[in-house]
């Protein structure tokens, strides 16, 4: 700095002096004339001070003040005044001598020529920046590269430093007091030369960013605030960083021509993938309650090396984060750089630190793989699982294919995937290029870009020929597959001076993978090119030398170590005598309950939990809510001697929360008699309490040195699962540490003080630390339980006093196995020390073999016999001998969930009694070997409750009222009115209530209801009746039933006198519905549904379904890593029901039953759904009731596996199916009192002689008997149907429905009590005995009604059962208000009718050809329907909608002097029906794409009509129409051509008319329906593929109506959204329609048609589902037959022909030529070009770069923005736009987006780009620029796309 310059001598020379005379006088003289001179404004501005001064003399005076006071201020003026002036001549003395400094200064300059960098500023000497900065030490590397010296530099500056800063204006002051300095600063000396300076240039850095503190003063000390001071240190430590702290060099040339810039930025040394695996045990930082109640916390972790960092995700409540994440990162400089991992707890306001770990990468550099658990520091628990890679730089391609390979097998939660190599990228300079607008120098920077990673340069200012000399990294996935884009622009970013693009390929094929060479730039000046020097390096990591060196100690080590030092350790005889005692806690029983209720009258139960103390170490069990029966199934090891004297001390407390634990008990069990035994499993009796015992399993555990266990071992630990999450070790290594030799001395020069830490998994230990020597012995042992030897390392370290490292070794464990007896004993050198380190260790390996492995080994070689425990030697009647039954480890093998699979086929059959225990007998094959039954403590199946399946189902039947009361009553009274009545049926508090009756008092409701009930016999159905008002409801009686007169009853069908009232009565009919487990009542069950109808759309349940959910096993862990809090939610039709939420527990017991009423077993499905807290799902079992059918007694009860869970994750329960066997449809058999005779003897005697021509059976003489207990109950004594038999509803035709079913009058005896019926609803039936014959053909029901023989043979006589032709009872159906008419067969015919549909079930099931030839033949009926002659002559007309063009305008501005456009639409007329397009706004050439399609007759003077209007507010404007036949259309199949608009001035309309021909050929269907996906129209629509004709000409034996009556049938076709309904015939059960009806298929392979029968559109009759693909397998696509009905008889039929015709377009052919339709208004211009790129790595990755040659007639440019939506969704996951780029017509954007969509889903998208312009709202500029729509399945997505895209006029 430039010192002051001396004062110059006061002594003047004479000629100065001379000089300096006349001027003075010349001023006195001056001065004396204008004293001469007299001024007015002088003298009144000294008048004016005069007075100012005065004034406040008299006003003091005047008011009155104190003189004091006077006094005092003029004190203060007089004080300012001084101040002031002499301050003013302190500011004029050091102007003048600053002055005089500057001249001396020049002067003195100007006489020498100093070199041109030498300047001096204009600041005063500065004394504290003179103060010498120390140099703490200096350390020499040795292990650096040739040709370069590294020095690494520890400076310190501390400094009393005082800056002032001071803003008089403001009173502001600040400064600085004090800073100091702190850190290592390399050093690096290259290139080495021959000559002086012998080192070309000087590199300096520092690696670890420095120590600053900074002691602010005056305002500043708000810097100093916490928060702020974090951030004010931040920037300044940014700054220094930004040109000092790696990778930021400070590089200094000494010799000329030097790279600059490759020594700025040098190749790095390698490069470490860093996997963040997980985290355990991390403090809870959210706590709960102002810290009463612990919480967890929400973990992120912070990964950095240098000034490269990365944040994790971030994991919610958990304790125990899993991230999976991958990262890599540059390491300049090995060794210096660290790795540092801080973890966080993630919170609104401000994050808690957790702890952190920092890692030398030198140490991963020597490793080259490190996959350990590190401890957290400055935390008080925690640590982190972290597999450290290092990346090798190979300058060839030999091994890229190689790690492309092993790359794919890399798994990581984050979006980068892993790096096949790096790309360095030296920026040298350019030539020429060209000139801004204006003929300005640019300001050139260049941004390079690979992939999704852009890169910006320095700028250079003002040249057109920059020298940049930066240097740029970049990581490659792919360089076979990826490019370098590299733009010049000028400092504005918008100009583009120039851009170039270099695949990688092309450096792939250059030697030493570097291209350094001069490129001409495009869209550049001519001469415009730019030099570039690129460095590719593969990344490789060699796994086989990870550790090649690692245990041999070299061939000059011997001889180095001396004679003096040992050749292998000398341990203690008792090293490695060690054994493991693995203890199994499964369960406990009958415990004491310490949680009492009511002051211990009533009492609880207990939480248990267990404590065991041994060897020293302390292990404590999870707690058990209230259970005295808990399970835990948890696993503890401890590593003991086996001297005598040791005990397992047990205890059991009861966890409480207030006052202290309560004791449960205790145990003691001896060491020595588990050593004995080896292995014990036990119930063990608690002592010191009455009752409880505990079931333990214990094991000294055998160890052998045999290599060949380890994988035996390991299967064994990967099939065992506990609740402590506890994994089985499977080794002990011991570790014998004796001395090291030759470490190195500490920096100071003094010997270190040595200590050493071993680390295993997780698991570390310390030796004590040695006096002062580089040789320490230590002779430690030591010893580590191993889980995985294959994996896990040991690692020593070295270190001064625990702070200063002098070395380490690191043996992976996996090392020992290949040693003989799995011994290791040598000596080691050390990594991070001097080559001559080295330390002496033994370490000695024993694999543990539990005794569960070797009975596994032997059953996986040869399957034996499973033991016979005391769980299937019991029944399950008591859960204290099963829960007695002795227990073993839990081990899951893959063979269990095969064993009950298959299993669960064979329901074992329920215990009779408690017999002796028998030994089991021999399977007849081998399903599971032995240690299953031995592993698993899981109950086979469960233990239900006694009063599991007692309910039953109480079916009330609400019918009629009559006389009720009448409530509303008119004219005050005098004249009675009627009522609303309605009805409340409360049972066990639920409630009924039907629907009202207006103005009734004889109302008829025909209701029904259900309800589940247990049998309790004080139960009762209370039944009210009301009378509906506006206000208050009147009441019209009441009265009640006992539900235990009706369970025994069983059926009761009764009026009941109404209570509380005057009159009035109702018919109500209650049934207690039994179950039966037998499934040949199921289709009794069925039909009944189908004959029964209500008015509250009420159908009767045909089962009952009971589930008991009981456990679950091997959940899955929620995300946090916890257990998940278990709920289950049971789902069948509309019903739901859900269990309780069990603690945490993966193995979760509910023991709750739930009941469902079923409508129909083959259908329903039962879903069970498992969930942790019911929003996180864990599983779900689908179980279709169906397959209880199939099961013995209808049960299921085994252990089920969940779908969407782990493998082994499975559920407990037991499903039982119960029939409901109602009695409601026999009592509608039963006989009545008074026997009616007259009307049965008529049909038999005379209507039936004459049809039959043969008689089956001789006729006899007897009229039919009378009905009598005796000959009804005898035939339903013989069983319905054998057990070998097959089940009806074997037999099935097309509908899939049954031929045959179980007469309802075989399955359940008649009873003989009268019962009152409503005579409108019911009716009886006889039974009467017939004889049928056993030909093998049947005969139909029809005739054999008709048979006069059928009434002379009774049932008593038959001599076979009714299946096999035998004898069968057959009802004959009356009505008791049958009457005697005029016409006796008309009246007849309907019994008749009836009787065939209930005697057609007991008929012998036969093919159903043979079937309709014999029905047909008695009959008559018509095998197939007899069409119209034009049926099927139909044909489709197909219209295309396409555009139109110079269409009139008719909003019209300004009262029609300036012409507008129109709305225009078009409106499609053919016959009666029109079709209406959507309104294009505002254009003169809309575009419509729209299709209509029509089912038209073949008539050729049918006019198509087309009329244009413009849509307006008021009334539409007319634009055009024309007009073409519909025989034009059918002459040329095929028209597309443009028509011009008549009764217009101008204006045409583009067409596509087509007949569509229909073939009969299924192989055409194909070629359609890829038309239907190539074809998109605006409308929605989509092309018909076929064209379906139905003829439905009649149906035969519908079922009667509920009342008798025999229906009004109607039929109702559906196919897909469009349906049809024919006429309704009279009361008839075989009607005739004989009506044709055609439907539009788009999908015959998908679509179905579905004809619904009814009786006047309300009461079905029947249905029939006939999918289209049936069609497609018949000849010429045509079905013409009879086809069986669902829900109706199984003699109900319907006759139909189904025609399908294929829509063979010939628009279908020239789409498949690539030719159809152009629309001329869509081929809009080009109006510019987007660059996009695409790729698929775990996400969609969409980059929007840029636009260029965009169009616009704005002279401003647009402000324009790009909008992207993936079709066919339209929704906000789908859609992403970039930020708006002003006024720019080239914009850039650079934006990257994801869409998380696996690779298969992004193909089938369509990415919609559009570049839009952000208008105002008042503008006038259309809003879409341009549009382009990319088709995903062409893009390679894996490799990547970038490229440019057309943008086209937006299409309306």
């Amino acid at each position: 700095m430039a010192e002051k310059t001396p004062e110059p001598d006061r002594t003047t020379p004479e000629g100065a002096e001379e000089t300096k005379a006349p001027e003075e006088a010349l001023g006195r003289e001056e001065t004396a004339v204008r004293s001469r001179t007299i001024d007015p404004m002088a003298i009144l501005w000294t008048f004016g001070k005069c007075l100012t001064a005065l004034l406040p003399v008299y006003l003091a005076g005047y008011y009155r003040v104190s003189t004091s006071l006077v006094v005092f201020g003029l004190m203060v003026y007089s004080g300012w005044k001084h101040t002031r002036e002499a301050k003013e001549a302190r500011m004029k003395a050091a102007m003048q001598s600053l002055g005089e400094d500057q001249e001396s200064c020049s002067a003195s300059v100007a006489q020498r020529d100093l070199p041109a960098w030498v300047n001096f500023p204009d600041v005063e000497k500065v004394e504290w920046l003179n103060k010498p900065m120390k140099v703490v030490g200096v350390k020499a590397h040795t292990e650096n590269e040739k040709g370069q010296i590294l020095l690494d530099v520890y400076i310190s500056y501390v400094g009393n430093v005082e800056i002032n800063v001071e803003v008089k204006r403001y009173f502001c002051k600040a400064g600085v007091k004090g800073i100091q300095l702190h850190g290592m600063m390399r050093v690096i000396l290259e290139p080495l030369i021959g000559n002086v300076p012998i080192v070309g240039a000087v590199t300096m850095f520092f690696i670890r960013r420095p120590k600053l503190e900074i002691n602010w003063t005056g305002l500043t000390n708000l810097l100093d605030i916490p928060g702020l001071d974090v951030m004010s240190d931040a920037k300044i430590m940014d700054a220094i960083a930004s040109f000092l702290v790696l990778p930021n060099r400070l590089t200094v040339p000494l010799v000329p021509d030097l790279q600059v810039a490759q020594l700025r930025c040098p190749l790095p040394r390698g490069v470490v993938r860093i996997h963040l695996l997980e985290a355990e045990n991390l403090a809870a930082k959210d706590n709960y309650v102002k810290g009463v109640m612990a919480g967890t916390s929400d973990p992120y972790a912070l990964i950095r090396v240098g000034p490269q960092s990365f944040k994790s995700r971030h994991h919610d409540n958990t304790s125990s984060p899993k991230w999976a994440e991958m990262y890599e990162v540059i390491v300049h400089e090995v060794p210096g750089q660290e790795l540092e991992v801080e973890v966080y707890d993630k919170d609104p306001d401000k994050d808690d630190f957790l702890g952190r770990t920092k890692m030398d990468l030198g140490i991963v550099k020597k490793a080259r793989v490190i996959d350990e658990w590190f401890t957290l520091k400055d935390a008080d628990t925690g640590r982190v699982h972290l597999k450290l890679e290092w990346l090798t730089l190979e300058d060839n391609t030999e091994r890229l294919n190689q790690v492309l390979k092993r790359n794919e097998s890399v798994l990581s939660k984050t979006t980068d995937p892993p790096s096949a190599a790096i790309l360095a990228v030296y920026l040298d300079k350019a030539e020429a290029l060209p000139m801004k607008k204006g003929k300005k120098d640019p300001s050139p920077m260049v941004q390079l870009s690979v992939r999704d990673v852009t890169r910006e340069s320095r700028t250079c200012w003002d040249t057109v020929n920059p020298q940049w000399e930066d240097a740029f990294t970049f990581f490659i996935q792919d360089p076979q597959k990826q490019d370098i884009d590299i733009q010049v622009k000028d400092n504005d970013r918008v100009q583009s001076l120039g851009s170039l693009s270099i695949p990688l390929s092309r450096v792939l094929s250059c030697p030493q993978l570097s291209l350094n060479e001069w490129y001409n730039l495009d869209q550049s000046g001519p001469g415009s090119r730019i030099h570039i020097n690129t460095v590719l390096r593969v990344l490789w990591m060699d796994e086989h030398a990870v550790t090649s060196s690692l245990l041999s100690s070299g061939p000059g080590s011997a001889a180095k170590r001396g004679a003096s030092l040992p050749k292998h350790t000398s341990p203690d005889p008792s090293f490695a005598t060690e054994g493991v005692l693995r203890i199994h806690l499964l369960e406990g029983q009958d415990l004491v309950p310490k949680d009492n209720l009511m002051g211990g009258i009533v009492k609880g139960k207990s939480d248990p939990y267990v404590t065991i103390n041994v060897g020293g170490s302390t292990f404590k069990s999870h707690v058990i809510k209230e259970n005295l029966n808990p399970t835990w199934n948890e696993m503890y090891e401890v590593v003991m001697t086996d001297l005598p004297g040791q005990d397992v001390s047990l205890e059991m407390l009861d966890k409480d929360m207030d006052m202290k634990d309560d004791f449960m008990g205790r145990l003691k069990i001896k060491l020595s008699d588990i050593i004995k035994a080896q292995h014990i499993d036990e119930w063990f009796t608690l002592n010191d309490v009455k009752r409880g015992r505990i079931h333990l399993t214990l094991e000294w555990l055998p160890r052998v040195t045999q290599a060949d266990k380890l994988q035996q071992v390991l299967h064994y630990q990967a099939k065992s699962s506990y609740l402590n999450k506890a994994v089985p070790a499977a080794a002990l290594l011991f570790v014998y540490l004796e001395a090291a030799h030759d470490l190195p001395l500490k920096k100071s020069g003094k010997e270190p003080k040595v200590g050493a830490e071993l680390v295993v998994g997780g698991t570390s230990y310390k030796t004590t630390v040695c006096d002062r020597t580089n040789s320490p012995q230590w002779n430690e042992a030591f010893h580590f339980l191993v889980l995985d030897p294959m994996k896990q390392q040991l690692i020593v370290k070295l270190s001064h006093c625990w702070d200063f490292p002098l070395g380490s070794v690191v043996i992976p464990v996996k090392e020992l196995l290949s040693q003989s007896d799995l011994l290791l004993d040598q000596w080691l050198n050390l990594d991070g020390a001097s080559p001559e380190s080295q330390v002496l260790l033994r370490a000695q390996l024993k694999i543990l073999c539990p005794k569960v492995t070797e009975s596994f080994r032997e059953h996986s070689e040869t399957p034996a016999l499973p033991k016979t425990s005391i769980r299937e030697s019991k029944p399950e009647t008591e859960s204290v001998q099963k829960s007695s039954e002795p227990l073993v480890p839990v081990t899951i093998t893959s063979s269990v969930t095969a064993l009950e699979k298959k299993e669960s086929r064979k329901v074992p059959e329920a215990p009779k009694a408690p017999e002796a225990p028998k030994a089991p007998e021999a399977p007849k094959a081998p399903e599971a070997p032995e240690v299953i039954s031995q592993a698993d403590v899981r109950p086979q199946h469960t233990s239900p409750d006694p009063s599991f399946s007692s309910e039953g189902v109480l079916r009330i039947h609400l019918l009629e009222a009559e006389n009720l009361i009448a409530k509303d009553n008119l004219m005050g009274g005098m004249v009675k009115g009627k009522s609303d009545p309605y009805v409340k049926i409360s049972v066990e508090g639920t409630t009924f209530k039907s629907h009202v009756i207006k103005e009734n008092l004889n109302p008829t409701w025909n209701e029904m209801y259900e309800l589940v009930l247990a049998s309790k016999p004080s139960s009762e159905v209370n039944v009210e009746l009301f009378d509906k008002d506006m206000d208050k409801d009147d009441f019209l009686g009441r009265f009640r039933v006992s539900l235990s007169e009706i369970i025994q009853t069983q059926y009761i069908d009764q009026w009941f006198t109404l209570n509380d009232v005057k009159h009035g009565r109702l018919h109500l009919v209650l049934e207690w519905v039994p179950t039966v487990t037998q499934p040949d009542k199921l289709q009794h069950a069925l039909q009944l549904q189908s004959i029964q109808s209500y008015q509250n759309k009420a159908s009767p349940s045909a089962a009952l379904l009971f589930v008991l959910v009981e456990r679950a096993h091997a959940l899955p862990m929620v995300k946090g890593g916890k257990e998940p809090k278990a709920g289950a939610e049971l789902f069948l039709g509309g019903t739901s029901y859900k269990t309780k939420v069990c603690d945490r527990s993966t193995s979760p017991e509910w023991r709750e039953a739930f009941h469902f009423l079923l409508h129909d077993p083959n259908e329903d499905t039962l879903i069970i759904k498992l969930s942790s807290g019911w929003d996180q799902p864990l599983g779900s079992l689908v179980l279709p009731t169906r397959e209880l059918l199939s099961k013995p007694e209808l049960l299921l009860d085994q252990w089920q596996s969940l779908d969407g869970a782990l493998p082994e994750s499975q559920i407990l329960l037991r499903a039982q199916l119960k029939i409901l066997a109602s009695k409601m449809d026999k009592r509608v058999e039963k006989p009545t009192e008074k026997p009616i005779e007259k009307p049965i003897e008529k049909p038999i005697e005379k209507p039936i002689e004459k049809p039959v021509e043969k008689p089956i059976e001789k006729p006899s003489e007897k009229p039919i008997e009378k009905p009598s207990e005796k000959p009804i109950e005898k035939p339903i004594e013989k069983p319905v149907q054998k057990p070998a038999e097959k089940p009806a509803g074997a037999d099935t035709s097309m509908g899939g429905r049954s031929e045959t079913r179980p007469t309802p009058s075989q399955e359940i005896k008649q009873e003989t009590k009268p019962t009152p019926r409503l005579n409108e609803l019911v009716a009886f039936t006889v039974p009467v005995a017939v004889k049928l014959p056993e030909e093998p053909h049947r005969v139909p029901a029809a005739d054999v009604s008709h048979d006069p023989s059928l009434g002379t043979k009774d049932s008593s006589k038959a001599p076979h059962s009714a299946p096999v032709g035998g004898a069968s009872k057959e009802p004959i159906t009356t009505t008791e208000s049958a009457s005697k008419g005029n016409n006796e067969q008309k009246q007849l015919d309907k019994p008749a009718e009836h009787s065939h549909e209930e005697l057609h079930p007991s008929a012998p099931v036969k093919p159903p050809a043979a079937e309709r030839e014999t029905t047909s033949s008695a009959h008559s009926l018509p095998q197939h329907s007899s069409p119209d002659a034009s049926f099927g002559s139909q044909g489709v007309l197909r219209i295309h909608l396409l555009e139109a063009q110079n269409l009139v305008a008719m909003d019209s501005l300004m009262g029609g002097m300036v012409k507008g456009k129109s709305d225009p639409y078009v409106k499609i007329s053919v016959g009666g029906t029109t079709f209406k397009s959507h309104v294009i706004k505002e254009n003169l050439n809309p575009t419509w794409n729209e299709m209509y399609e029509m089912i038209l007759s073949p008539d050729p003077n049918l006019e198509v009509k087309f009329e244009l209007y413009d849509k307006d507010i008021d009334s539409d404007d007319f634009l055009g129409r024309l007009k073409t036949k519909l025989g034009d259309v059918i002459r040329s199949q095929y028209t597309d051509e443009w028509f011009t608009l008549s009764d217009v001035k101008h204006g045409r309309l583009h067409l596509v008319l087509e007949w569509v021909p229909t073939v009969t050929q299924p192989d055409k269907l194909q070629q359609v329906l890829q038309m239907q996906n190539a074809q998109s129209y605006q409308n929605k629509t989509s092309p018909s593929a076929a064209l379906l004709f139905i003829l439905i000409e009649r149906a035969h034996a519908l079922p009667l109506k509920k009342s008798g009556k025999e229906p009004k049938a109607g039929a109702e076709l559906v196919l897909g959204a469009t349906s049809y309904k024919t006429k309704v015939c009279d009361r008839s059960t075989s009607p005739q329609w004989h009506e044709a009806f055609s439907f539009l298929v788009h999908d015959p392979s998908k679509d179905m048609l579905v004809i619904k029968l009814s009786s006047g559109w309300d009461q079905p009759v029947g249905s029939l589902v006939l999918p289209m693909r049936e069609l497609l397998s018949q000849p010429e696509l045509l079905l013409d037959r009879w086809l069986s009905l669902d829900g109706a008889l199984p003699e109900s039929r319907i006759l139909l022909r189904a025609q399908l015709k294929v829509l063979n377009s010939k628009m279908a052919s020239l789409m498949a030529l690539g030719a159809g339709p152009v629309l001329s208004n869509k081929q809009a211009a080009t109006t510019g070009q987007i660059r996009i790129s695409l790729s698929h790595q775990r996400k969609l990755a969409v980059v929007v770069h840029g636009c260029r040659s965009l169009v616009s007639s704005s002279k401003e440019g647009l402000d324009t923005y790009v909008s992207l939506i993936l079709l066919p969704d339209k929704n906000k996951a789908t859609k992403r736009k970039t930020a708006v780029k002003k006024k720019d017509l080239e914009p850039e954007f650079n934006e990257r987006f994801e869409f998380d969509l696996s690779a298969d889903d992004a193909r089938q998208r369509v990415l919609s780009v559009c570049l839009k312009h952000s208008s105002s709202f008042m503008s006038r500029d259309k809003d879409v620029l341009g549009q382009v729509q990319i088709d995903l399945a062409q893009i390679d997505l894996l490799s990547g796309v970038t490229q440019w895209f057309d943008l086209k006029e937006e299409n309306n």
